[in-house]
């Protein structure tokens, strides 16, 4: 078959092969055919037919068999075969999944033992080898459950060594997560397949990712990594070929994060469930970063749609899993927009460096600060929400003396700087004032959002902290509180939503959602709704709020009592050492701040300007904005963020 006209249609043999009906004609010229003898593809159409030709191909041949049938007196019965329902045979269709992954990595026929030595001696030799496999699986909810359950699995291998042609597969099996009983709390990803080259070999090929339940240290290097072993012959009874391990890529994982599909979806949102189910399983805590579909709905608003997250402009982000001197896991994301910085993004209470990249505005610090061309690292430190960590008893000194050592010394030992460059907000902006206090060194300049070394806030605030709520609440037993909320709360959580309503806050600024309106009684009034775009109250609040510790509530309170940053006992431990902020910092505060007053930046920077060298501090009020909405405000990027890169710029 020739797609532009190898036996085109016409009305003679003069210039054509077959006539109207497809026959062949017998002569150079004139209509007389052979008898029985047809063409009935796409050679027969005389020109190219632009994109996708295939109903015009078939309506000609579907036609040149009607008139040979009626021309035999023959008759094609049309009609679709119909049988019963099987009434023991569900019509559901059970949900599947589908996703694409690239590996790339070095093999060696010179070890037939250790997969580290061959991939390092196949590495040496240049000995490469790279698959791009598509793995999919009829049933979502046994791939997640059964260790038994396998997937297929096909696709393509290179491997110049073994074939100079790309190497087909065949057979493939995916198992997802099989126990290993030689190995303790370990589990195993499979890849099982059949290399067939062109040269008629074929290969067996079994890789095993090994996931460790050894916390969030290694989880980079578990899911990224593959233990290849290759057979000469199609079982694992042949002699090995050879060994080797592969790699995935940030970039290639955050690409197979946009692959996968949900398989028998009746809706968006099984779609957008089926995909958060296995993404979290799969590539667990690894998939609130590289994953593409956010939360599965708004959990306030039953009629609200799912989303899914719009692309960020920055590149795919190294992450970091590390400890912190006590052995808490700690995590940073890189983010290299260029050789300015490094700059570190500290989160405040409740949330998680999410703050700083959600994709609910248009351009949103981490994209402005990338763009700008700042090597970015956002950090999630023991209290983020982002890690398992979250609801334990931790006091801001543990983050203070602890995780901030540990997360300044990472990003340069990384970055092989002596200095770095901080950006915090909230509780993140208070415990680095006490880090900077406590004697943290290897940092050049700073920018601190909302509150620093003096604390003052709001008559209503003064009078919870007076109340001793927190300390209440840790008296009953209670040691964690959340913003997050959803339909599926038990009664008193609903009662609890609904009281909350009555807030004078939720009232009278007309605040509808139950996420926000326990934001407003933890923590204050942290935003004014017109600075919100209808994303972010909708969707970023429930994603980026969530659980908070009590032991840290308290901690607050003791601060605010003091007017001051003091240690978790109450005692004046910080302040005393006044002399280590005798560095460029820039206050950032918003003139409706309603958790913080204003006043609390302008204090401590009348006194380190009064103290110090006042050229390396600024201090900017924003007008119209309260608290964190300088940090993920619609028009933050215009109003805010052009003031953090200047203080940023200056060192």
């Amino acid at each position: 078959m020739h797609p532009l006209g190898g036996c085109p249609m016409g009305e003679d043999a003069s210039f054509s092969v077959v006539n109207e009906n497809c026959q062949v004609y017998s002569g150079k010229s004139g209509i007389e055919t052979h008898n029985g003898l047809y063409i009935m593809d796409g050679s027969v159409i005389p020109r190219s037919l632009g994109v996708n030709p295939l109903l015009t191909i078939c309506a000609i041949s579907e036609r040149a068999c009607e008139k040979l049938t009626t021309q035999e007196g023959l008759k094609i019965d049309y009609n679709l075969p119909s049988y019963p329902k099987n009434g023991g045979v569900s019509d559901e269709k059970v949900l599947g999944i589908e996703f694409t992954e690239c590996m790339k990595g070095f093999f060696s026929t010179q070890s037939k033992e250790n997969t580290e030595r061959g991939y390092q001696i196949g590495k040496d030799e240049g000995s490469s080898i790279e698959f791009l496999l598509t793995i999919r699986s009829e049933n979502l909810e046994e791939m997640v459950g059964n260790p038994d359950h396998k997937a297929t699995l096909f696709g393509t291998v290179k491997a110049p060594f073994i074939s100079k042609d790309v190497i087909t597969v065949t057979g493939g099996e995916f198992l997802l997560f099989i126990s290993r009983e030689d190995r303790v709390e370990t589990r195993n990803m499979v890849y099982r397949m059949i290399l067939n080259t062109e040269e008629g070999k074929k290969y067996l090929f079994v890789g095993a990712k090994w996931i460790q339940d050894d916390g969030l240290t290694n989880i980079w290097r578990d899911t990224s990594t593959l233990y290849t072993t290759i057979y000469d012959g199609e079982t694992e009874n042949s002699p090995v070929f050879g060994k080797g391990i592969l790699h995935i890529l940030p970039e290639d994982f955050a690409k197979q994060m946009t692959t996968m599909k949900v398989i028998n979806s009746k809706s968006i949102l099984d779609e957008v469930k089926g995909l958060a189910k296995f993404g979290s399983f799969f590539a667990g805590a690894l998939y609130d970063v590289y994953g593409g579909v956010a939360s599965s709905i708004v959990p306030w608003d039953k009629d609200a749609r799912p989303r899914t997250k719009r692309p960020l402009r920055v590149s795919s982000p190294e992450v970091h899993f590390f400890k912190a001197s006590d052995g808490a896991d700690l995590r940073l994301l890189r983010y290299k927009g260029g050789n300015k910085g490094p700059v570190l993004l500290s989160p405040g209470l409740g949330v998680s460096s999410l703050i700083f990249s959600i994709d609910t505005i248009d351009t949103n610090l981490l994209e402005y600060l990338f763009e700008n061309r700042y090597d970015v690292w956002l950090f999630d430190y023991r209290t983020s929400i982002a890690l398992p960590s979250a609801p334990l008893p931790n006091t801001g000194d543990v983050i203070a003396t602890k995780d901030y050592p540990a997360a300044v010394n990472k990003v340069r030992e990384l970055t092989k700087v002596d200095k770095i460059q901080v950006v915090a907000h909230c509780f993140g902006a208070t415990t680095f004032t006490m880090a900077l206090l406590a004697g943290l060194e290897g940092v050049r300049s700073v920018v601190l959002s909302q509150i620093s070394a003096d604390v003052e806030v709001p008559t209503s605030m003064d009078i919870k902290v007076g109340l001793h709520t927190a300390e209440i609440l840790d008296a009953l037993g209670i040691e964690d509180m959340t913003a997050y909320t959803s339909d599926k709360d038990g009664w008193l959580d609903k009662f609890f939503n609904s009281v909350l309503a009555l807030q004078p806050q939720s009232l009278f600024s007309h605040d509808v959602n139950p996420v926000s309106r326990r934001i407003s009684f933890l923590y204050g009034s942290l935003y004014r709704l017109e600075n919100l775009n209808e994303e972010t109250y909708r969707y970023g609040l429930g994603e980026m709020f969530g659980v908070s510790n009590i032991k840290a509530f308290e901690h607050l309170s003791k601060m605010i009592r003091a007017h001051k940053v003091v240690n978790s006992e109450g005692k004046d431990v910080y302040v005393p050492n006044w002399d280590r902020l005798n560095l460029p910092i820039t206050f950032i505060h918003g003139a409706e701040n309603r958790c913080y007053l204003p006043e609390s930046t302008e204090l401590t920077y009348k006194k380190l300007i009064d103290r110090f060298d006042p050229n390396q501090y600024n201090r900017h009020v924003i007008p119209d904005y309260g608290h964190i909405d300088c940090i993920f405000g619609k028009n933050a990027h215009k109003d805010v963020y052009p003031l953090i890169l200047q203080s940023l710029n200056l060192y």
